[in-house]
């Protein structure tokens, strides 16, 4: 009988990392991060140490102990032997947000790789374009590998000579991983590229659903997942219930509406912040810029990504339409369109993935912004706030926040310094609008009444017992703990 194992995505919000083990075959749902744990331990000023391999993450109980699992040069430094061989088939990845994906990191380079395009897209910026301890999420760079230079000395292995890909799987329907037969799905989230995995068990089909909403740009995608899930008739869901406590209906075209009513009822610049990955926001965002003949300004970031999906054949706004701009802050000297300085110099400030942005026909400045403000809705997260001081908002501009509420004291701290800044430019009071990428409780109950599911397993949701109410097998997992699943639709306790 085939067994399930949650490392992480039960009685949380994220971090999804659920082993399951049918007969010959062992394979991750997602590898991702838990948000909750980890910050009770580290944070931006104090992360995990990289000398220290794993062993920092293993401690607090961050990554399962699991031999043939990680990254082998991680392994060696600490003087832990690395196993020969991987002892798992696959990790398949619902999505690219990091409370799914960011342990990635931490895998083995020989341990395969299941995605659709886009989420493999949203991964590559972020190796490119980050600068966190959680990229190598496309690539792995050796580390603390070491090799003979032409003097005679030993140097470090780094940049391109330490990097090695990761074995990715690009998924559109049907597949096969080790001895199971594998389902993709396509569903709507917050972000490009999400999918649901239906995986044929020896108990029967196991339905898994990772993030999901009916509202936004594919939902009717959501709404063929739910009926092919029916079809199976599944031994089994795992679902997730991030909303599962809340009956307030989102949606992204009120969104849309509202953003709009606001963007015509301002004459000067209009300030916007939505989550940096959220295509569908961005889409909302950039239809209201079409609407009231204004363009939508992007960071680097997401032009970077947007020029990814294009070369995929991914619809998303193009970088080249009249609606939209690319940002191009200042940095380090700061001396971008600066006379006194080369070009060479100028161009020094920036990475290599952000100069081809430099010379683009839709790249704005600062100043271009400061002198016609009533042309652009300007995106403008917490982290970019000190770009007003070089804008300068005229009076009669407004903010639009399209982020969701703080739901912890540091992103409460941080969005009484965001109306500190907004209050100093004359941006406050604000708008306030947003939609979730998931679905709310009767939207889950719904989903889970179509389904009949014979076992019923909660996921990243705080509220597990709350799926009792619309289903007679419910099983609430713990963490660290292994469960087989009979076809006689049995949900039995192994080990931890």
């Amino acid at each position: 009988m085939p067994s399930l194992t949650f490392y992480g995505g039960v009685n949380e919000i994220g971090g999804n990392k659920i082993l399951l083990d049918d007969q010959d075959t062992r394979l991750f749902l997602d590898f991702g991060m838990s948000f909750s744990l980890a910050n009770k331990y580290f944070d931006e000023f104090m992360q995990p140490r990289k000398c220290n391999g794993i062993i920092d993450l293993l401690e607090f109980d961050l990554l399962p102990d699991l031999k043939g699992l990680y990254r082998c040069d991680y392994l060696s430094h600490c003087n832990l032997s690395p196993d020969p061989e991987p002892s798992f088939d696959g990790v398949l990845l619902s999505h690219a947000h990091m409370d799914h994906c960011s342990y990635v990191h931490y895998l083995r380079d020989d341990i395969p790789l299941y995605c659709t395009q886009g989420a493999n897209n949203i991964m590559q910026a972020l190796d490119e374009t980050g600068s966190t301890g959680t990229c190598e999420l496309i690539s792995l760079k050796e580390s603390f590998k070491t090799y003979v230079n032409k003097k005679g000395d030993e140097s470090k292995l780094t940049g391109e000579k330490a990097k090695k890909p990761r074995p990715y799987n690009i998924v559109e329907n049907q597949f096969t991983v080790g001895g199971l037969d594998v389902e993709a799905l396509p569903v709507s989230h917050s972000l490009e590229g999400a999918t649901a995995y239906i995986l044929q068990s020896n108990a029967g089909p196991v339905v898994y659903t990772g993030d999901f909403r009916f509202h936004g740009y594919k939902g009717n995608e959501t709404r063929r997942f739910v009926e092919r899930a029916a079809e199976v008739e599944p031994v089994a869901m795992i679902c997730e219930g991030t909303r599962i406590n809340s009956t307030q209906a989102d949606s992204e075209e009120q969104v849309k509406k509202v953003a709009k009513e606001r963007v015509e009822n301002t004459n000067g610049l209009v300030v916007v912040n939505f989550p940096v990955r959220d295509t569908d926001r961005m889409q909302s965002f950039f239809q209201v810029a079409q609407q009231t003949d204004r363009a939508l300004v992007i960071n680097l970031k997401q032009a970077y990504l947007l020029k990814l999906f294009r070369a995929s054949g991914i619809a998303t706004p193009r970088i080249d339409d009249d609606h939209l701009r690319v940002y191009i802050p200042r940095k380090t000297w700061g001396v971008y369109k600066d006379d006194r300085f080369s070009e060479k110099i100028q161009r020094e400030d920036y990475d290599y993935w952000e100069r081809e942005f430099l010379d683009h026909a839709n790249a704005v400045t600062a100043q271009d912004i400061r002198e016609n403000q009533d042309e652009y809705l300007f995106r403008c997260d917490f982290f970019e706030l000190k770009e007003l001081i070089d804008v300068k908002p005229e009076v009669g501009s407004s903010y639009i926040r399209s982020v969701c509420e703080p739901f912890d004291i540091e992103m409460e701290l941080d969005l009484k310094k965001a109306e500190n800044w907004l209050a100093h430019f004359g941006l406050y009071p604000y708008t306030q609008i947003h939609a979730s990428g998931h679905l709310n409780y009767d939207e889950i109950k719904e989903v889970v009444e179509t389904v009949e599911p014979k076992v019923l397993i909660p996921v990243h949701t705080q509220h597990p017992e709350v799926f009792q109410n619309f289903h007679d097998n419910v099983l609430i997992a713990e963490r660290g703990v292994s469960y087989t699943v009979s076809a006689g639709c049995n949900v039995r306790y192994i080990s931890t």
